[in-house]
């Protein structure tokens, strides 16, 4: 057994419980001229944690130089991803001695999670990257290392997160979204958003992003835009959701999003005791998954955002059995009185993070409707007014008396309806889904229909909102969401470009979609090329005047039917096989039949041809090709099937980028179809 193996063994046979938690000192390791001789035993072993304990025991003032050397060795040599692990938990911890040690700590973990980009197959390189990031992340929230070297290196490494070794990129996510939070103008949303295209690193990174609507919904000024703003960050929650079902602190946050959404709500007993209950259920899962587990320090805020949210949906919960018209307030009315001002009131919890002002969040979307409550019963102010006049739990209560002189003012405030004046804010409170379909006739007709009618009219739409989310295809809006991620880097994403790209490229992907679903005797006779049904058995000799058909046919049920050009000639030197033609820009689709290797390889041949048409327009151009060579094994299913490439010819800035569409044709009968050989 080496010396310093004895001299641990002897240390942790007599430390105390405190003392093994702080580590040994050097005398416990031998002295210091003890452990500088052994240097190279720390920092090349698996011991290099117990040489940062030893000088985190130093005092400052006396602290050796050599001995910040030698950890500054360690760092930056170890090859142990466990050692390094435990060494920088310790230094993250230490604070003090990151300041001892200066930038050369800094500058060496900098290093460290660059050089992870290129680990390749090594899973020790990737992780010690991954172990450097976050790290670097704790130095920067703790303020003990300046931010812009690492939001740039984060920036750097993640260009492109799909040639990342897997094991480093699966913990990049999580980090971003903390940076982000932290620092919302350094651009890592954009980060985040090319993570969206890895397998490893997409939960991860939807939920980050999630996130962050969440915070620019909470920091908006005004109910409406909070409230608009909610409710997209409630669309990305739940696609993550339908994706990943399993995904806890996102159906949490959800939950929490519910609950503050239902409170307006003309039922919003049901939709808030209902958020509540979800709530309750999944956080009851999610303590019992995370039970004896160890937390980051850069996560402590996310348990504290849950707790918020609990917090906050059991109050409006509370609150919302009393909101209805219908209230019963000759009975109870001190428990009713406490429920609203509590929730009128609950500016300390809603925290996402970072400071996001939690008394905005109360004051712009929560107190508003507890008002708009009282001011609708004249029974319900007048029993506030008389509980603040007899009632010694309330006459001295801060809150109450806010809200008595809220009302007031608004009660004086209060005038006819003028037919040129703004809706009413209460209104538009309580029928936010009506106001939004009629925003300029909803003043008008809010006046001329009753409460009840408004009402059902308003459930009506929220029930069918909730319908349409429930039935989105969240996988084919993460496809989507990746292929624009990829193309918003071109400098030709420009406004009168993007959009009519966008427009094509959707209807291709939903021919795809078509085109995987044809059945035996659906879709028609040009549909043939899809199928292998001849007669004789015979391999189908397809025409390829049948699928550039299919594909027209198509499109003339789309918006593109007047745009959309077929065997356009002399076109860039050849003939297009598809030109559609936008007001300010046009784009090809190039249709190739490919019966020898349709492999991304393979296809790779002819995307110059289809960046060639486009030399005079914008860099972007699809091609759609029939893969003819499914044989036996089978199609590879649609979303391994799209996906872009880049033509970079000599001469040109940046890429012209061809998005790849792939589809079976001549498929055998599925029952007949067995697995591919195991690939030795």
């Amino acid at each position: 057994m080496h010396v310093i193996d004895e001299r641990i063994s002897a240390w942790a046979c007599t430390a105390t419980p405190d003392q093994r938690r702080a580590g040994p000192t050097l005398d416990d390791l031998g002295g210091l001229d003890e452990v500088l001789t052994h240097t190279d035993y720390f920092t090349s072993g698996p011991l290099l944690g117990f040489l940062v304990s030893a000088a985190a025991n130093e005092p400052q003032a006396t602290f050796p130089s050599a001995l910040g050397d030698a950890i500054i060795k360690g760092l930056a040599s170890s090859t142990r991803h466990l050692a390094f692990a435990e060494a920088v938990d310790t230094l993250a911890t230490h604070p003090r001695l990151v300041g001892v040690l200066g930038t050369k700590a800094t500058r060496t973990l900098l290093r460290r999670l660059t050089e992870a980009q290129d680990a390749g197959d090594d899973p020790a390189s990737a992780l010690i990257g991954a172990e450097a990031a976050e790290c670097l992340v704790q130095f920067t929230l703790a303020g003990v290392a300046t931010p812009a070297q690492l939001l740039g290196a984060m920036d750097m490494v993640t260009e492109d997160t799909a040639a990342l070794p897997a094991a480093f990129a699966a913990r990049l996510p999580r980090l971003l979204g903390v940076l982000d939070a932290h620092h919302p103008g350094a651009g890592l949303r954009e980060a985040l958003k090319r993570c969206l295209i890895p397998e490893h690193t997409f939960r991860d990174a939807a939920f980050e992003l999630a996130l962050g609507d969440v915070r620019t919904a909470l920091e908006q000024d005004n109910y409406q835009a909070m409230v608009e703003q909610l409710s997209i960050s409630r669309r990305r929650l739940d696609e993550l959701a339908a994706v990943d079902p399993d995904r806890l602190d996102a159906q949490i946050y959800l939950a929490g999003i519910d609950g503050l959404l239902g409170l307006s709500a003309p039922d919003a007993p049901v939709r808030v005791a209902a958020a509540a209950q979800a709530l309750h259920d999944r956080v009851q899962n999610y303590r019992a998954w995370r039970v004896r587990t160890s937390t980051p320090a850069w996560a402590k805020g996310r348990q504290d955002d849950i707790t918020a949210w609990c917090e906050l949906t059991v109050l409006l919960d509370y609150a919302a059995q009393h909101m209805g018209d219908d209230d019963p307030w000759y009975t109870h009315g001190h428990g009713i009185l406490t429920a609203l001002l509590r929730a009128y009131t609950a500016h300390h919890t809603v925290k996402v993070l970072t400071d996001t002002p939690a008394e905005q969040v109360v004051e712009t979307l929560v107190a508003p409707v507890i008002e708009d409550a009282f001011l609708r019963s004249e029974n319900r102010f007048r029993i506030l007014e008389h509980a603040l006049a007899h009632d010694e739990d309330f006459r001295d209560d801060g809150a109450a008396q806010r809200l008595h002189a809220s009302l007031s003012a608004r009660r004086r405030s209060s005038a006819p309806p003028d037919p040129g004046a703004e809706v009413d804010p209460g209104k538009t409170r309580r029928w936010p889904q009506l106001a939004r379909q009629f925003p300029e006739d909803f003043a008008s007709f809010a006046d001329q229909n009753s409460d009840k009618v408004l009402d059902r009219l308003e459930l009506a739409l929220r029930d069918s909102d909730d319908f349409l989310l429930s039935v989105t295809d969240a996988k084919y809006s993460r496809l989507m969401d990746t292929l624009v991620v990829r193309l918003e880097k071109s400098r030709d994403w420009i406004a009168t470009v993007a959009e009519p790209f966008q427009v094509l490229l959707e209807a291709t992907v939903r021919f795809a979609f078509l085109c995987y679903d044809v059945g035996r005797t659906t879709g028609g006779s040009y549909t043939e090329y899809l199928r292998g049904r001849d007669k004789d058995g015979k391999k189908q000799k397809v025409d390829e005047a049948l699928f550039h058909q299919h594909y027209r046919e198509f499109l003339a049920v789309t918006a593109l039917f007047r745009v959309a050009h077929f065997e356009v000639i002399d076109k860039g030197g050849g003939r297009a096989d598809v030109l559609v033609t936008f007001p300010a820009a046009y784009f090809n689709v190039e249709c190739k039949i490919e019966e020898m290797d349709a492999s991304k390889d393979g296809l790779r041949t002819y995307v110059a041809q289809a960046a060639e048409y486009q030399n005079a327009g914008p860099s972007f151009a699809i091609l759609l090709a029939l893969d003819k060579t499914v044989g036996a094994e089978g199609a590879i299913n649609l979303f391994d099937s799209i996906w872009i490439e880049e033509v970079q010819r000599p001469g040109e800035l940046e890429p012209c980028l061809v998005v790849v569409v792939r589809v079976p044709g001549g498929r055998e009968n599925p029952n007949r179809l067995r697995p591919a050989p195991r690939r030795i």
